[in-house]
């Protein structure tokens, strides 16, 4: 069995790589951009941007070449993309593996489009990478916990181990930072996680390999040469995964067919436990069925726990989750509410 490799914990005076390898920020949003640049450098460390970041239209080999210089560098510590896209996908062929697993292991970090690249640098170079809010949230006068432990995380040597708990509340509404560039968080919504398949009272726990990011993309990746999660398991895994999902944009029919094809591909065979998200998209005229009977539809059977409208994705906060760590989740449930989780991340 392999290792998984954690990168070195970040101090002051660290590189961090400011790069847009799915899509770049446009000049409506560049006085935000500053901000959270500034709030980096006001951390102490030194930003490094790349050529693509405030550019709209480069191409694929451009974005490609730009990332693979950033993950070559021995001399940086985490790359950090502003934010997601759409077509992070696209640059997959235009990197080579095998020079970057010779590199120095360095933070890849945020979700969305990002988790695109982070997972398939977790499955082929045996990177741990970290899912979290993204750069563009991350003001520097942000309190939510969560968006803390994104630098408390970073800043973690491997055999180190932190806790975290469940969101009160959730971020009801989208913010547009172009008209609002300094605008923090207002969690203000009730959260409430549930576990879909277990509707009686009792503890619960589930334990394993961490692995997961947006559906949109990795429901086609995950049986590609890119990202084989069976591979993955097999080397780094032996014990069972955890798999974490969330949706971006897909509608509540794509996301049925998208776990079913995970059933279909043996995937449920993997994992110990499946945690998926809050989604932004719950219902569309346009289809019959809404998220959750489609969740409903595709998961109530399965054996393993099933933790539903968790802190992960596009509807914030988002938890810290590190791709190839170790996780153990406890709680309490009462009926379908989960009740006092707490989720234990061992980077090892």
């Amino acid at each position: 069995m392999e290792k998984v490799i954690f990168p070195t914990a970040l101090q002051s005076g660290d590189k961090i790589a400011i790069c847009a390898f799915s899509s770049g920020v446009e000049s409506p949003f560049h006085k935000r951009l500053d901000i959270v640049l500034n709030g980096l450098t006001l951390r102490g460390y030194e930003v490094i941007e790349g050529e693509c970041l405030r550019q709209k239209n480069c191409s694929a080999k451009q974005r490609a070449d730009e990332l693979m210089t950033f993950l070559t560098d021995d001399s940086i510590a985490a790359i950090m993309p502003p934010w997601g896209g759409e077509l992070a996908m696209e640059i997959l062929p235009h990197l080579d593996f095998n020079v970057i697993k010779k590199s120095r292991p360095k933070w890849l970090v945020g979700f969305s489009d990002i988790s695109t690249l982070a997972c398939v640098i977790t499955a082929k170079c045996g990177w741990a990478t970290l899912h979290c809010t993204n750069l563009m949230q991350l003001h520097p006068d942000e309190q939510d916990t969560h968006c803390l432990q994104v630098f408390k995380t970073l800043e973690l040597e491997a055999g180190n181990e932190f806790t975290q708990t469940p969101a009160a509340f959730y971020q009801g509404d989208a913010i547009n930072y172009a008209q609002s560039p300094d605008a923090l968080f207002s969690l203000s919504k009730p959260s409430q996680w549930r576990c879909l398949n277990v509707k009686d009272n009792r503890d619960v726990e589930l334990s394993g390999r961490l692995f997961g990011g947006c559906l949109d993309t990795l429901g086609l990746l995950l049986t590609s040469p890119f990202l084989s999660l069976h591979e993955f398991k097999k080397q780094f895994a032996p014990h069972g995964l955890v798999l974490y999902l969330e949706n971006a944009e897909l509608q509540p029919a794509a996301v049925l067919r998208f776990i079913i094809s995970l059933k279909l591909n043996d995937i449920f065979g993997l994992i110990n436990g499946l945690i998926i998200g809050r989604s932004a998209v719950i219902s569309t005229k346009e289809q019959d069925i809404d998220y959750y009977q489609a969740l409903e539809l595709a998961l109530s059977d399965r054996l393993f726990p099933v933790i539903i409208d968790a802190d992960i994705g596009h509807v914030a906060p988002n938890l810290c989750l590190v791709n190839g760590a170790k996780v153990k989740i406890s709680a309490r449930l009462e009926n379908t509410l989960v009740k006092n989780a707490k989720i234990i991340t061992y980077l090892e």
